[in-house]
């Protein structure tokens, strides 16, 4: 699980901390622009019936007293509709008309929910992260978009505020499918460092309240689009799960994984291995 709290855990934590601050965006040429083409790339995984991927996940940092982060993490994405089927790391993702399960192969643990939403094309990577930023702190980056090349195009917003929470946000598309190749952040944050070696920092700077930082890279690569889809019978939560007197239990493949149910409609449930 290291490397999913690191890579996906940690980044979205620090993504989503922009949703709690009060600012009111501008609206320009650019920023609409910007918006009509996301919509449009949107409508790309939105209308198509079934479409699988891969992505890779890279989380970087640069060199700070010898201490940095370089972490890699791939994952395969099948959205089909309102069903899905999905791995990162070492963690499946399923949805279908009823369910929603994240198994936790590591942990041996599964969670138990309600669908997420009706279309699992909203549940491309990052998408509301970066509805959010283009749509509430605008305002806080130089934007930009360029269509001028052959074959992918990008959209790009550069600090210019310090109230701005990255460095940098860049994605690619491709012109003609209109589907994302790569996605960018970069960001500071404060560097970890041990108490002794901060200690020692702020001493040297006469800065009792002195904060290292470390200059962050997050991306996501897109890769091999496919028109495939798996048969219906995968997509059953029988092939995970089953029930017993209103009780959810694993199947015998995953007899000694611990289940939590959390559909809102029925009492929270732990199941404990036998």
């Amino acid at each position: 699980m290291k490397r999913i709290r690191i890579i996906k855990t940690t980044f979205f934590l620090f993504i989503s901390s922009l949703l709690f601050q009060n600012v009111n965006a501008q609206h320009g040429g650019v920023r609409n622009a910007i918006l009509q083409t996301m919509q449009g790339i949107y409508k790309s995984y939105d209308s198509v019936k079934y479409l699988s991927f891969d992505v890779r996940f890279n989380y970087g940092s640069d060199t700070l007293l010898g201490k940095f982060d370089n972490e890699e993490m791939h994952g395969q994405y099948t959205l089909a509709g309102r069903k899905a089927k999905y791995r990162l790391g070492d963690i499946d993702f399923l949805q279908n008309d009823s369910f929603f399960l994240a198994i936790y192969n590591k942990d041996k643990l599964m969670l138990v929910d309600e669908p997420k939403t009706s279309n699992m094309g909203s549940q491309l990577p990052m998408r509301s992260q970066i509805d959010s930023l283009l749509e509430a702190y605008s305002q806080q980056y130089f934007m930009s978009i360029d269509t001028t090349q052959a074959e992918n195009s990008s959209i790009t917003l550069i600090k210019t505020d310090t109230l701005a929470q990255l460095n940098l946000f860049s994605l690619q598309f491709d012109n003609i499918t209109k589907l994302i190749t790569k996605i960018r952040y970069e960001f500071n944050e404060p560097a970890e460092l041990d108490s002794t070696v901060l200690a020692s920092l702020r001493a040297a700077a006469a800065n009792d309240t002195l904060v290292p930082v470390q200059k962050k890279k997050f991306s996501i690569h897109f890769s091999n689009y496919r028109l495939d889809n798996y048969d219906e019978a995968v997509y059953d939560e029988g092939n995970y799960i089953w029930f017993e007197n209103n009780v959810c239990k694993p199947v015998a493949k995953y007899e000694d994984y611990k289940i939590y149910y959390t559909k809102p409609q029925k009492i929270f449930v732990e199941t404990v291995p036998e």
